[in-house]
């Protein structure tokens, strides 16, 4: 017994020895035979409590063999780099699980303790013993090396006669944490935004979906400029800026899928960034990618692993598979005039009840960011009343910012379906110039149509710029000539001020679409809205075609045989090719003439006391003819 006392003695002040020695000496004498391998074989897939992230790892077995009642349990510890020690994995473990406390003075550890449901673990002596991959360990345990694989045996006996060991659980996990191995090779990146020879991967983990995009570039560029790189060519990504980092990522596809940041946890509210590997280091503003880098964001609510050995979390890790974000082919929203599914009204379309009767003009320049551009001058407020002729030169541009405010003989309702349209000169599918859309019932008070641009906001999109209608929505000018835009009062039914069955006055706003922030326009998320820009002359801007009516709070009229008597005189009645009205009174006048069923065959605008109207194309029968909301009867033969 004296001479095993004093060989632990020796082995104690073996391991309080504050000289490190390099790890290829495996040790002298009886220090490194006294247990020449370790009872309990514990393995790192057993492992059910890892401690911090990185990629090494080390088991850590605590064996209480001097009670009563022997316990033995085991933890794992991951970390980055090549300087850790024994030490470092006991403090890493005492920082992730405050069931587990030790005291470490003079080299030495003593009151290594586990207390748990009000059950404690401690050895009735002090200065633990450790084993290092199964022999006797000749360094202190701060001076005890470690790589990746080794394994740590503690004893409170310094006897090591265990054989078997429990795995620690983490309280906050029911299932074993596994390391964050995951990964995604550039090769398997579908969606690539920028140019250049350098290439990074970056990924987003929303606990339940890891989505990852690529970015090419020249040198170098910053983790900011990467992630706006992608943010303005895929509608789908966005961020949020906080004070010191990015506090919310989000990810909108406008079909249904929307992804943010988990309810916070524990007063973090950001998005923690891992970059190759490690905890960045740098704010993303600062921090600088180079080729091959490979970028992971994750928040801290979403149960991901949180390494706090500062205090507040600084390493991450998640499980979520990786998957790289399909490439855009098209937008969420219908095509092009005549695709499936397409919402637009053909200027003949037969569910066409009237046009605007009046227009009103605000223009703007043909340059907004020249002050001495001249005001647009293409076209006449005539130009955007009565219905529209398939010619598409008989329009009123709006120039850069311009509007144009119409009227109608009855208001419009909110009625089945789409309730008017809007009509533009776009010559293709995809050289769209754009408008916002507002109603009004009073002409003070005008609401705007919620619109969506999902168009890439890079660059500007030049004068002949193309765009997909696929990624506009509520967006007058939406397609080609001849076609009209529709809209429905009943997306508006939250709006105040307005009466949704007697709308009198519709508004089209010119578009500038430009991504210069101080002269753009913007959608209902705060979308840049992009359109072919610049495009100076007096024709730039929007160009209104016409208004057309869907549905409008009407009425078959009543006495209609005298309503007009003795102010307007019809010649001839019955009519072949053309009727003549002559009014009482100058000034600017509306006649339409209808089927007895409603539906609007003619309609024009006038000034002064007489109007030639065709009737040639008109089968025989009876129609009405309304001038100035007053009707008389009109009767065709040939």
């Amino acid at each position: 017994m004296l001479c095993l006392g004093m060989v632990l003695m020796a082995g104690l002040w073996a391991q309080s020895n504050n000289e490190l020695y390099a790890r290829e000496d495996a040790g002298r004498g009886i220090y490194n035979t006294l247990k020449d391998s370790k009872n309990i074989d514990f393995s790192a897939d057993d492992v059910q409590f890892w401690c911090g992230t990185g990629s090494n790892q080390s088991v850590v077995i605590v064996a209480w063999d001097d009670m009563d009642d022997p316990t033995a349990l085991v933890w794992g510890v991951r970390w980055n780099g090549n300087d850790a020690t024994a030490l470092d994995l006991l403090d890493s473990i005492a920082a992730h699980d405050s069931r587990f406390t030790f005291n470490f003075e003079y080299s030495l550890i003593s009151n290594v303790e586990y207390v748990e449901n009000g059950d404690t673990l401690s050895s009735p002596t002090n200065y633990w013993c450790f084993n290092y991959n199964g022999s006797f360990g000749l360094y202190t345990y701060d001076n005890q090396a470690v790589d990746s694989g080794d394994v740590i045996e503690m004893s409170g006996s310094c006897s090591f006669d265990m054989t078997s060991a429990t795995a620690a659980i983490d309280p906050n996990h029911t299932e074993p944490i596994v390391p964050d191995t995951n990964s995604i090779a550039a090769d398997d990146i579908l969606t690539w935004y920028g140019s250049g020879e350098s290439e990074v991967v970056i990924a987003v983990n929303w606990a339940d979906s890891c989505l990852a995009w690529g970015v090419r570039f020249n040198d170098s560029i910053t983790l900011q400029a990467a992630m706006d790189s992608i943010a303005c060519a895929d509608y789908r990504f966005s961020y949020v800026p906080g004070s010191w980092g990015i506090s919310d990522i989000l990810y909108h596809d406008y079909a249904g899928t929307n992804m943010a940041l988990a309810v916070p946890s524990e007063g973090y509210n950001y998005w923690w960034c891992n970059l190759n590997g490690s905890s960045s280091q740098m704010g993303y503003d600062a921090q600088m990618l180079f080729d091959g880098d490979f970028v992971k964001w994750g928040d801290a609510s979403i149960g991901i692993v949180i390494d706090t050995a500062w205090g507040y979390p600084s390493e991450m890790a998640w499980n979520t598979t990786i998957t790289p974000i399909d490439v855009i082919v098209a937008g969420p929203f219908c095509g092009a005039a005549g695709s499936e599914g397409a919402s637009a009204v053909s200027y003949t379309d037969s569910r066409i009840k009237g046009w605007a009767a009046t227009c009103t003009l605000e223009l703007g320049p043909s340059d907004i960011t020249n002050p001495s551009s001249s005001t647009v001058s293409y076209g006449t407020a005539n130009d955007a009343v009565g219905p529209v002729t398939g010619n598409n030169l008989e329009v009123v541009s709006l120039g850069d910012g311009g509007m144009a405010t119409l009227t109608f003989e009855h208001p419009i309702a909110n009625g089945e379906g789409f309730d008017f349209a809007i009509f533009e000169n776009s010559f293709n599918d995809n050289f769209l110039e754009l408008a916002f859309v507002e109603v009004s019932t009073d002409g003070e008070r005008f609401v705007r149509f919620p619109a969506t641009s999902l168009t890439a906001t890079c660059d500007v999109l030049g004068e002949y710029g193309s765009v997909d209608p696929t990624f506009i929505d509520n967006l007058a000018g939406k397609y080609r000539s001849g076609f009209g835009t529709p809209f429905d009062l009943a997306q508006l039914s939250d709006s105040t001020g307005i009466d949704l069955d007697s709308i009198m006055y519709v508004r089209v706003v010119d578009v500038i679409g430009t991504n210069d922030p101080a002269y753009a326009t913007y959608d209902q998320y705060g979308n840049m809205v992009m359109d072919p820009y610049p495009t100076n002359g007096n024709s730039c801007g929007f160009d209104l075609d016409g208004v057309a009516v869907l549905n409008w709070k009407y009425s078959q009229p009543v006495g209609i045989d005298n309503a007009l008597a003795g102010k307007v005189q019809l010649f001839p009645n019955p009519a072949n090719n053309v009727v003549m009205c002559t009014v009482e009174g100058n000034g600017q006048h509306v006649a339409a003439i209808y089927s007895t069923n409603g539906q609007l065959m003619l309609q024009q605008t006038f000034n002064g006391r007489q109007v030639s109207l065709g009737t040639a194309d008109m089968a025989d029968g009876m129609y009405i003819l309304r001038i100035d909301g007053q009707a008389q009867r009109l009767v065709v033969k040939h």
